[in-house]
């Protein structure tokens, strides 16, 4: 009997508290409310029509316009007597904020010619949000200023004291980028037209800063889903779609785009590239300056490029061929015969899944003397000789491939 009114005891005790705490937030939520239509009063008597009003402290408020180019600052506010100190500043006017412990913060700003400062004691989320959005809508200002044919809506910075701010306009694809601490600079690259990879899976940015290649730190987490999905549009709508989802061509930049199609996205420029090496679950492009890029992918998507460099390199033997009337023979997984009757001619590819190693031989009908055939067990070559005494072995992994480019070419020798 003890034991179930102890428990009934300690059940209604926490209920209290409970309760407790909820008048005592309900009341607290009452008396913020309170001063924000007192300062909603005030502001409008102004002519300042606030988008936010945050309260730092009964007697500290900041609040933004709706138009978010104007800060208020109210300090010293007295509910009993209505007085207060108020000054009120164009956000192009901050010039700084700084996070100088966990619960304070100083934003540096000119006010009349004169460099002013004021401290936000809080530990508030909202008030920090607050400081550190006003200030970055004052950075992408500055850069809209410097970049006026571009629609920077999708915006963020390098962490909360915005060292570096980004800024990208989907209309044409620039990204600009901000140095906002010792010097100010400001640059910009167009993305579809340079290095870049993104990853939004693993929160992963890189492009060329400031010339020089570099991951790039984001304070925003939807910013990198935005620039994702608008880049990836922009690609989709302005190349060449090589493999549904997954590989796009820029034919007169000569820049290649993949994507997994959900996360990831990179740039490859040909002018840049070496090779690319096909490997176990990636791909690796080797750059003219030995480094890599290591782009992770399935074994389809892995088959999916080796499809496209092939064809990549097929096309510069010649447009386009005529396949009711050519033949295209594959010989091994890494080398084609082209019977090219369009052209009156015969192509020996070799290496065709590869930039660098991609190599043909070229050999006209009228310049072929003669052509025998040569086995090894279930495997043979095709020996062709020209009209010059050159001698173009042709290795097969079948015998009956090299069985039908004989028949093949001899009936070009004897027609």
């Amino acid at each position: 009997m003890i034991l179930f009114f102890s428990v009934i005891f300690l059940i209604l005790f926490v209920l209290a508290i409970i309760v407790l705490f909820l008048i005592l937030f309900k009341t607290k939520k009452n008396s913020k409310n309170e001063y924000i239509e007192l300062l909603q009063d005030i502001l409008d008597r102004k002519a300042f029509y606030p988008k936010k009003i945050v309260m730092i402290d009964t007697h500290f408020f900041l609040s933004v316009n709706k138009s978010l180019t104007r800060l208020a600052i109210i300090q010293n506010f007295n509910s009993k007597s209505l007085k207060y100190n108020y000054e009120e500043i164009a956000l192009q006017f901050l010039t700084g904020i700084s996070q100088i412990s966990s619960k304070a913060f100083k934003v540096d700003y000119v006010h009349k010619g004169e460099k002013k400062t004021f401290l936000v004691h809080s530990k508030s989320k909202e008030v920090k949000e607050f400081i550190y959005s006003i200030y970055k809508v004052a950075n992408v200002k500055r850069i809209k200023d410097k970049f006026l044919q571009c629609n920077f809506s999708i915006t963020s910075t390098s962490d909360f004291e915005n060292t570096y701010v980004w800024a990208y306009s989907p209309s044409n694809s620039i990204f600009a980028y901000f140095k906002t601490k010792e010097e100010f600079c400001i640059n910009k690259l167009n993305l579809l037209k340079n290095y870049f990879t993104i990853d939004t899976k693993y929160n992963y940015f890189e492009v060329d800063f400031f010339g020089e290649r570099k991951q790039l730190i984001v304070y925003d987490n939807i910013f990198l889903q935005e620039l994702f999905q608008s880049l990836y549009q922009n690609i989709k709508q302005r190349t060449a779609e090589m493999s549904e989802n997954l590989i796009y061509y820029d034919d007169y930049s000569r820049i290649i785009y993949i994507s997994n199609g959900v996360s990831s996205l990179q740039s490859i420029l040909l002018n840049n590239l070496q090779d690319v090496l096909y490997k176990e679950n990636k791909l690796c492009f080797i750059q003219n300056d030995d480094s890599s890029i290591v782009f992770p992918a399935s074994n389809e998507f892995i088959k999916e490029f080796e499809d496209f460099v092939i064809g990549f390199n097929l096309r510069k033997i010649a447009n386009s061929f005529d396949y009711k009337f050519d033949k295209l023979i594959n010989i091994t997984s890494n080398t084609k015969l082209i019977i090219d009757f369009s052209r009156d001619r015969i192509v020996y590819c070799a290496n065709l899944n590869s930039f660098l190693n991609f190599n043909y031989v070229t050999i006209s009908f009228n310049s072929i003397e003669d052509i025998c055939l040569e086995k090894n067990g279930s495997k043979g070559f095709v020996r062709i000789y020209t009209k010059d005494k050159e001698i173009i072995d042709i290795s097969c992994n079948k015998l009956e491939i090299a069985h039908y480019i004989l028949g093949q070419v001899n009936t070009i020798i004897n027609s």
